[in-house]
């Protein structure tokens, strides 16, 4: 399984991120933590490679996330379909 389907997976099943009035919240460090098993420096990489850049609003299959603040992303409402 790819990096990118589970975090999907664990976003979905509620293992990480939190929820405010605008969607899901992930930080930086839940991510890492979450995802402590990989070793490699892809781990640092990942939520900035999947940040839409600014000022564009539309999720592409490898852009799912924007940046809020330094450290903390939100996951485009498009990539799941959950409530929690």
């Amino acid at each position: 399984m790819t990096l990118k389907e589970r975090f999907i997976q664990a976003v979905e099943a509620g293992q990480i991120g939190s929820l405010d009035d605008n969607g899901i919240i992930i930080t930086f460090n839940e991510f890492k933590e979450y995802f402590k098993d990989i070793k490699t420096g892809y781990i640092s990489s990942f939520l900035p490679a999947a940040t839409i850049e600014a000022g564009r609003y539309s999720m592409s299959h490898t852009k799912y996330l924007f940046r809020i603040k330094k450290g903390v992303y939100r996951v485009h409402p498009d990539l799941t379909n959950i409530q929690h």
